[in-house]
């Protein structure tokens, strides 16, 4: 989907460059690479999904078999106002952990705006794969040490509005917002 011109991904995209050494986009089995290569920066690599099942975390167990870093920021395509800071400071918290993830006070977890120790993933997804336990909560269940960085206590103060968890699901999300909704 389109958002102020041009598609969400390359909003997410543009707000995440200088934050990381590489970008992987991983796209499903079934989309055309080219599509989004025409849109996306020169040095963006997009792949396909390498596994056998569908979803985030497909992606993610993609993303972690060609990833060359030991940390890495998992984005979702539909969140065009990720704040780099909060970005920085989940890379900050997740220095001595497998994972720093964002958790809402109500217990929901932002595991597609969360960053994650590369070693310590790609072992969890190795067993999630063999349980076919097929959701990012599944992975998350099975690293060793995730700090939960939680939203409203230690996000909150450094970026008041949480638009960095904002994502637009639909046409309609998106047409609310191009109409004057403030992100």
């Amino acid at each position: 989907m389109d958002f102020g011109g041009k598609p969400l991904i390359a909003h997410v995209i543009e707000r995440l460059r200088g934050l990381a050494t590489e970008c992987l986009v991983i796209i499903g089995r079934n989309h055309d690479a080219e599509n989004y290569r025409r849109v996306l920066p020169s040095d963006t690599v997009v792949i396909r999904d390498t596994v056998d099942f569908d979803g985030p975390l497909a992606g993610f167990v993609t993303a972690l078999k060609l990833c060359k870093a030991n940390r890495c920021f998992l984005a979702a395509c539909d969140m065009p106002f990720i704040e780099p800071k909060i970005v920085e400071y989940l890379f900050a918290e997740g220095s001595k952990s497998s994972g720093a993830i964002p958790k809402w006070l109500d217990g929901r977890l932002e595991p597609l705006h969360a960053v994650y120790n590369c070693d310590a993933a790609r072992d969890a997804a190795l067993l999630v794969a063999e349980e076919r336990v097929f959701r990012l909560v599944g992975l998350i269940d099975r690293l060793p040490r995730v700090r939960f960085v939680i939203i409203e206590e230690e996000i909150a103060p450094l970026h008041p509005t949480l638009n960095t968890f904002r994502n637009l699901n639909t046409p309609r999300e998106l047409r609310d917002l191009e109409r004057g909704s403030n992100p």
